[in-house]
């Protein structure tokens, strides 16, 4: 039993905050360029004689990305896309979902699919693919794909 209701109070609080769910970082703290680099290997020729072929996905994160604060595009070898998403911070990660696309881009799932999530690590920025696909299916669903560009 305690010896005062104060330390029982004082028990009660700390138990509370230790239960509480630490809170996310504002999303402002993600503003910025985002970059990943896929590789998809070479055409045109045996070994070093073929062309390196890539497609680049840039995610853009605050006012420069328009209206919903989140732009996804999709450029290179075969490939153009520009997604509007949308950004949620949770915990020491970003969450990003599919809001629309262009008309002309292929549809990929209805609005708010969770597309990947972005996490700090003490190794750089690790993603995890979720309903957004490698252009290649050789390409890793989670790793150190995005860097940070601005």
């Amino acid at each position: 039993m305690f010896t005062s209701s104060k330390t029982a109070a004082a028990l009660g609080a700390a138990a509370c905050i230790a239960l509480a769910p630490a809170s996310a970082a504002p999303l402002s703290e993600w503003h910025g360029r985002f970059v990943w680099e896929e590789s998809l290997d070479r055409i045109g020729g045996p070994g070093r004689d073929g062309v390196a072929i890539f497609v680049t996905h840039t995610l853009t994160l605050g006012p420069a990305a328009g209206s919903t604060g989140c732009r996804l595009d999709a450029e290179g070898y075969q490939t153009s896309r520009q997604w509007k998403c949308t950004a949620t911070p949770e915990m020491d990660s970003v969450v990003i979902k599919l809001y629309k696309f262009r008309p002309t881009d292929p549809g990929r799932g209805p609005s708010g699919t969770r597309l990947f999530r972005i996490t700090r690590t003490e190794g750089g920025l690790v993603t995890r693919l979720e309903g957004y696909d490698a252009t290649s299916d050789m390409t890793p669903r989670s790793g150190r794909l995005f860097r940070r560009v601005g």
